[in-house]
């Protein structure tokens, strides 16, 4: 397969698991606001849908927790995402910024 067809499929696939994720958003952000309670995790996390690049969601909150909290929330939203999906995915860490604060961001995309 060559690298033009490889891309098509990867970005058909992402295409789809965003059309999976968009209609379960509020969901799944209801989902993830009860684990992060559970967990004492006590951030607002917001979520997009990206239309283009290599992810499937990317969410972020306004607040500026300590790295370590951070990993655990993010890993509670990975599960979380990875099971309505049916597929494991993976984050990364990504740097954005917002007027008057600090903000802090992942994205999701597929393994």
């Amino acid at each position: 397969m060559n690298s033009k067809s490889q891309h098509k499929l990867t970005h058909d696939k992402l295409a789809s698991d965003r059309e999976i994720i968009r209609p379960l958003l509020n969901e799944i952000a209801a989902e993830v606001a009860t684990a992060l309670r559970k967990a004492g995790l006590n951030y607002p996390v917001y979520f997009t849908i990206p239309n283009s690049g290599d992810s499937v969601v990317m969410f972020m909150t306004p607040l500026d927790p300590i790295a370590l909290e951070w990993d655990q929330a993010t890993l509670i939203i990975q599960e979380i995402l990875s099971q309505k999906l049916g597929i494991p995915l993976r984050s990364r860490e990504l740097s954005c910024a917002m007027a008057n604060a600090t903000m802090t961001a992942a994205d999701i995309t597929t393994d």
